[in-house]
């Protein structure tokens, strides 16, 4: 038992700090938005984000608004998103995706549109 319990001291002392919340929420929304959902409109982060586990990597629950509706998704600045609340997977992207500006709502209430 107390060898379990010194591993955390020790991995906490070893682990490199994330960066800032908002900073990681900011990839996170870039992220979704690059590689999975080019049509999406708005991003509103509904939590700070963390790590769910021991080598998990940062996650953060938010709603993307993709068309006019809303999904609850679960991404992170370097993971494929993960849809939850039984609203399904957004839609498809057209091809070649319209250029739409993003609203990214963050955690603490602040705001910015990437264009």
């Amino acid at each position: 038992m107390a060898g379990l319990m010194g591993c955390g001291p020790l991995r906490d002392r070893l682990r490199t700090p994330d960066p800032p919340v908002k900073e990681l929420q900011r990839e996170s929304a870039l992220y979704y938005r690059d590689e999975y959902q080019p049509n999406v409109e708005k991003i509103r982060f509904t939590q700070d984000g963390d790590r769910p586990g021991l080598g998990a990597s940062w996650r953060v629950n938010a709603i993307a608004t993709v068309a006019g509706s809303d999904y609850h998704v679960i991404v992170g600045p370097e993971t494929g998103p993960a849809f939850v609340g039984g609203d399904g997977a957004p839609p498809e992207a057209p091809t070649p995706p319209p250029h739409l500006s993003l609203t990214i709502v963050y955690s603490d209430g602040t705001s910015e549109v990437i264009e």
